[in-house]
């Protein structure tokens, strides 16, 4: 599997930062590099059968993430949290609960499973069904972000996610915009940096809380 790795500081924090269907690890570069300027770990794996990672797109994705996870424990970081888009938020949420060491997951635009299967041509996704991944009571900090003019997924779906999980949680929906617009618009990367460092700071470091507010472009729960 072919990945990219920002290192962080030795005990800080790590990402997976995963991409979604028809994507590569190419296109989260940025966010990467917002996470190792604060000093956290961040790996960007191109998802099988997506840019240099090949192989078929099969139920196998979980085991590599659960392996991108496993890789960033090994090499020193402490708490771990994942960023997904669409399918990569789909994946984000299913592997959440399956690692001990991961305390913070944020979700934008997550795919539903029934889509995906179809867009996929392969089942293996009703096998996850995400409101038992995402409604446990584990203390995993779970954050939502979805656009209302997301064409591909529709953001009621995240909304149901989000109004079953127990706290943490955090939702935003923005208005307007697209099935991609989210993923790197300035001020939502900023919002879901500080979300997942928020929950993955030791509790002795806070970290501000950028991500919460009401303005006209959006509203947050």
């Amino acid at each position: 599997m072919r990945a990219l790795l920002a290192e962080g500081d030795p005990g800080a924090p790590g990402v997976v930062i995963l991409h979604g269907y028809g994507s590569r690890k190419d296109n989260h570069t940025d966010f990467a590099a917002r996470l190792r300027a604060r000093g956290v770990w961040a790996l960007v794996p191109d998802l099988r059968g997506h840019g240099g990672t090949p192989g078929p797109m099969d139920e196998g994705m979980i085991g590599d993430v659960l392996a991108c996870l496993d890789d960033l424990a090994h090499r020193g970081a402490g708490a771990l949290g994942l960023r997904g888009s669409s399918m990569g938020g789909f994946l984000a949420l299913t592997c959440a609960p399956l690692h001990a060491d991961v305390r913070a997951v944020v979700a934008i635009c997550p795919a539903r499973p029934e889509s995906l299967a179809t867009r996929l041509g392969d089942d293996w996704p009703l096998r996850h069904p995400l409101g038992p991944s995402t409604w446990r009571r584990d203390g995993v900090a779970r954050g939502f972000w979805h656009a209302t003019g997301d064409e591909v997924v529709p953001w009621g779906n995240t909304y149901h996610l989000w109004s079953r999980a127990t706290q943490p949680k955090h939702l935003r929906i923005e208005m307007g915009g697209h099935h991609r617009s989210l993923q790197h618009d300035p001020a939502i990367q900023s919002a879901t940096e500080a979300f997942l460092l928020r929950h993955l700071a030791p509790a002795h470091t806070p970290v501000p809380d950028t991500s919460s507010g009401l303005n006209k472009s959006g509203a947050v729960l």
